[in-house]
């Protein structure tokens, strides 16, 4: 896919029109750089120059996370794994990281994943010309899938306790993403009420009956 070409034409807006349909992109997607300022013709006749611009297709904010992710693979050693881009839409952007030995990049209850997520969106969107924050979001295999139905698991397992014995129960210190996985499980069980306690790397989640 061509990424920069050099266009030229009487003025410097029909030179940008021609350098997108040369990229086959619009022109939001697309950035200019005024190499030759038009100049007309000596009595209509003698010397003149045309507009010239260059143009560069803007990477998007997936495009760089997903050459970061790579990158920081390959100084893993984990050469083998294969990221792609799932789907980028909406502000957000999911990348998938698979192969034999996906189990690395997780760590415990994910840490390693989502410190990996951190950096590579912190990167990603460093210096993004757009201004519109992009979040980046990395799967594991099915990790986080399957983290989100053992979390829910264990929050119906424990609003039911709750409800049958009449007490409160804490749970461990959890990220904020997961507690609220958490909580909407609760929400889905009557009677039962959940809240969060705690500061920073201690906050974590109480399950009780509503009364």
């Amino acid at each position: 896919m061509v990424k920069e070409v050099y266009a030229s034409e009487e003025t410097v807006a029909l030179a940008k029109q021609k350098a997108c349909s040369m990229l086959g992109a619009e022109e939001k997607d697309v950035e200019f750089e005024v190499v030759q300022e038009p100049s007309k013709k000596l009595l209509g006749v003698f010397g003149g120059k045309p507009a010239q611009v260059r143009a560069i297709l803007k990477e998007s904010v997936a495009s760089k996370a997903l050459k970061i992710l790579k990158e920081i693979l390959y100084y893993m050693n984990l050469n083998s794994l294969e990221v792609e881009i799932v789907s980028e839409e909406d502000g957000i952007c999911n990348l998938k990281v698979s192969g034999d030995e996906v189990g690395y990049i997780v760590g415990k209850h994910g840490e390693t994943l989502d410190s990996l997520q951190y950096i590579v969106s912190l990167i990603a969107n460093d210096k993004n010309k757009s201004k519109e924050f992009c979040r980046i979001r990395i799967e594991a295999g099915d990790y986080r899938e399957k983290r989100k139905a053992t979390l829910e698991a264990l929050a119906e397992r424990m609003a039911h306790r709750a409800l049958t014995s009449g007490r409160k129960f804490s749970l461990e210190p959890m990220r904020a993403y997961e507690r609220k996985i958490i909580h909407s499980a609760v929400g889905e069980i009557e009677g039962a009420h959940s809240w969060s306690e705690g500061e920073g790397p201690e906050r974590h989640i109480v399950i009780a009956p509503e009364n």
